[in-house]
């Protein structure tokens, strides 16, 4: 029995991919995750958490092999429950590191390993002490402390952007359900982006796959546009993957998926993030497999169902036959969605592979800055790099040129009786 802690996004591939292997998965939810276990009819074993004690009976009673993150919900729970359990876990005095981003920066200094000036700050007052005694200069970044998917992130250029930015977040509830208590102040990191993912056995880590990301600055906010895979890497990347290996190491990641973010810059790599399970928010497997003749979730599938195959790919060196892009298709601006007339373009695209997530029509345009593919994902794949360049670039300009996306104006929204 493979238990999976709260499988939604991505997880419900990795779920997907436990399922084709003929594996039995017991899917387990977080309380705040009530409508999802409640809609989950893939698995028939199923369990609403409430409490550790009685998740725990329930498990000892089942005799699970493994304990398994499948979203960023799930990371503190499962790695808990594994404890306890006695199956494969990260390092347990660490396991507040890996989901709070104050504490992992702490944790990377702590090990020695370079890492971004970082600041908690909770009140009004405590930003303006930091930003009196703030050596790094403008511009800074501005975030929740726990939050994902670029949800509240600001960059900010002046003193009043990073106070107006504090405002807007502090005490408001994040994308991952839970308020913003605390915001960081970071020291922006001019360079390339990158993503690394890796999996894990028993602390030690293979490289997946990198991927190298533009991320275009649209009134404040990062947004992502697209990320493009690195069959082959320079001296300077290679650099990079081996501090990303600091990092899981820092953070006492051991076992399974990790997925990292992270700025190559002029000083050498700098952690954005480190999540402790797979990539998100998109994870449809048949571009990865045409592109790396594997996905994430089904390396993830392997290391626990096949651990002694899993172990032979250390041996093999990191040389993915093709490249797979991913673009996060952007409408220019919020409305109504009546046709993607774009969709016509894409398609015939040098590259094109598939579309996942497609938008539906009729509906409003929702997060267009953040980077969960609410607007569709488009996957591209060829030999060529500089083909799916071409491709990507025709692309973005058509989205910029607002021609991909047609929109009408959405209805304004009802004022409740009493409200003037």
């Amino acid at each position: 029995m493979i238990v999976l802690v709260s499988p939604v996004s991505t997880g419900a591939e990795l779920a997907r991919a436990f399922r084709e292997e003929g594996a039995d998965c017991l899917h387990l939810y977080e309380p705040e995750l009530r409508e999802a276990w409640e809609a989950d009819r893939t698995s028939p074993h199923k369990l609403l958490h409430q409490d550790l004690p009685t998740t725990l009976a329930h498990l000892r009673a089942l005799r699970p092999t493994a304990v398994i993150a499948a979203s960023e919900y799930g990371v503190i729970l499962a790695d808990t429950l594994a404890v306890a359990l006695g199956l494969d876990h990260h390092r347990p005095e660490l396991i507040e590191a890996r989901r709070d981003k104050q504490l992992m920066v702490e944790a990377l200094r702590a090990a020695g390993v370079p890492a971004a000036r970082t600041v908690s700050v909770r009140t009004g007052e405590e930003l303006r002490t930091t930003l009196d005694t703030w050596q790094e200069g403008y511009p800074l970044m501005i975030k929740p402390r726990n939050s994902a998917g670029s949800d509240g992130c600001r960059i900010c250029h002046s003193r009043e952007e990073a106070q107006e930015a504090f405002a807007a977040i502090a005490a408001e509830r994040n994308l991952m359900g839970e308020v913003n208590d605390e915001v960081l102040v970071q020291e922006f990191l001019a360079g390339t982006q990158y993503i690394v993912n890796t999996v894990s056995l028993h602390g030690r880590h293979l490289l997946t796959e990198v991927y190298r990301e533009r991320i275009d600055h649209i009134e404040g906010a990062p947004v992502l546009r697209h990320i493009i895979s690195r069959p082959t890497l320079t001296a300077a990347e290679q650099g990079l993957t081996a501090y990303v290996l600091d990092c899981l190491d820092a953070l006492g990641i051991r076992e399974g998926a990790a997925h990292t973010e992270v700025m190559l810059t002029p000083r050498g790599p700098r952690l954005i993030e480190v999540n402790s399970r797979v990539m998100g928010p998109s994870l449809a497997p048949d571009p990865y497999f045409s592109a790396l003749s594997y996905s994430q979730q089904h390396l993830v599938v392997e290391r626990y169902l096949r651990p002694a195959e899993f172990a032979a790919r250390f041996e093999q060196p990191y040389a993915p036959p093709r490249t797979v892009a991913k673009a996060f298709l952007r409408p220019h601006r919020e409305g109504v969605l009546r046709a993607v007339d774009g969709l016509r373009v894409l398609r015939r695209l040098p590259g094109f592979h598939s579309l996942d997530r497609a938008p539906v029509i009729g509906e409003p345009v929702r997060d267009r800055y953040l980077t969960t593919g609410t607007s569709g994902i488009a996957f591209l794949v060829h030999e060529d790099e500089t083909v799916l360049l071409d491709s990507l670039a025709t692309l973005h300009a058509i989205e910029d040129e607002g021609r991909f996306f047609r929109l009408a104006e959405a209805a304004p929204r009802p004022v409740p009786e009493g409200v003037s």
